[in-house]
């Protein structure tokens, strides 16, 4: 009976050493994967200033005053504009210019390479 309290203790101890390597590597897949969306997002800007020759306009303002970045009646920003260049053509063919971003159909789309696994 003790030999036996003693092999389950022992695997007690293994077992909770083991715990922290597996966060760890999880941890480090989802770094990997962040890393590599962010490296996506980066290409996506090269392709598109190879494109337009310009980098995408960081926001549209549709009241006509750049100072008013905080309205409600702004426009598409940056990340739409890169939408094509991330395998994502149509959900920026979906995207309405002439209304403001808050009321397009394709804003409450998420997608995965905007964000980092370990994100809330």
């Amino acid at each position: 009976m003790i030999e036996l309290l003693v092999v389950i203790s022992i695997m007690a101890i293994l077992i909770a050493l083991l715990l922290p390597a597996v966060q760890q590597a999880r941890e480090a897949a989802r770094r990997s994967t962040c890393k590599n969306n962010m490296k996506q997002v980066a290409l996506a800007l090269h392709n598109y200033h190879d494109t337009h020759r310009s980098f995408p306009p960081f926001i549209i303002n549709r009241n006509g005053n750049p100072s008013r970045i905080g309205d409600v009646d702004k426009g598409a920003n940056w990340l739409v504009f890169l939408l094509p260049f991330v395998d994502q053509a149509p959900l920026y063919q979906q995207w309405d210019f002439d209304i403001p971003a808050n009321q397009n159909p394709g804003r409450s789309t998420e997608l995965a390479i905007f964000k980092c696994p370990s994100d809330p």
